[in-house]
């Protein structure tokens, strides 16, 4: 499958935009799930998963990470599962670290490189920051969304980088540049304070998956 994966699909990761101030709920949800300004058009294709019921799971962990890393990344896992499974979106996620929707890889490169032993032909060489998600897509649907950490995560921001990256592997890809949200939304650009889903992350996720 990484053959048609590569060649059929397109592979999204996070970017951001910039606000100078609070947003409302439909501005808010219009900047995370299609890079739309704010008030302005959306700038890419909304993308979301074709089914709620989610499997995600740690599936490469290098032997960088053993030890204090391994046991903070697993931990971090679980909490996040039980935070967006009990915010009251249709997306219930369960955990297989063996073939998952969404991969999560502990992989033993540097921050600020280039992606390396990740096992997908298609992300191999292309640049990562401390940790990331590529969501591959096609059509506006979403078949599998791989989240990529580095050895220059501290191990301090596990909890919320987690969260963070599982959230936008749902398909809510664009980040905020607001002082505003530092300490409001996972999404904020500048900031990894956040280890719960704030009050407009809540909503966001709920609209992009609204309950059955």
């Amino acid at each position: 499958w990484l053959l048609w994966l590569a060649m059929s699909l397109t592979v999204h990761a996070q970017e951001f935009l910039t606000a100078e101030t609070a947003q409302n709920d439909h501005d808010f949800y219009a900047m995370v799930s299609c890079a739309a300004p704010p008030q302005g058009a959306c700038g890419k294709q909304l993308v979301r998963w074709p089914k709620t019921d989610l499997t995600i799971g740690i599936t490469k962990m290098d032997r960088a990470y053993l030890g204090g890393k391994k046991i903070r990344a697993a931990a971090a896992l679980v909490r996040a599962i039980a935070e967006i499974n009990a915010a009251g979106s249709a997306i219930r996620l369960t955990r297989d670290d063996v073939d998952p929707d969404i991969a999560i890889l502990f992989l033993d490169i540097p921050a600020r490189s280039a992606i390396k032993g990740s096992g997908y032909p298609v992300l191999e060489g292309t640049p990562i920051s401390a940790a990331g998600v590529r969501v591959f897509s096609k059509d506006g649907t979403i078949f599998k969304s791989v989240i990529l950490f580095t050895t220059g995560l501290q191990k301090r921001a596990y909890e919320s980088v987690m969260l963070e990256e599982i959230v936008q592997g749902l398909g809510l890809l664009t980040d905020i540049g607001c002082p505003y949200y530092e300490t409001r939304s996972i999404f904020s650009q500048s900031s990894n304070a956040l280890t719960k889903l704030g009050t407009q992350d809540i909503m966001a996720l709920g609209r992009h998956y609204p309950a059955r």
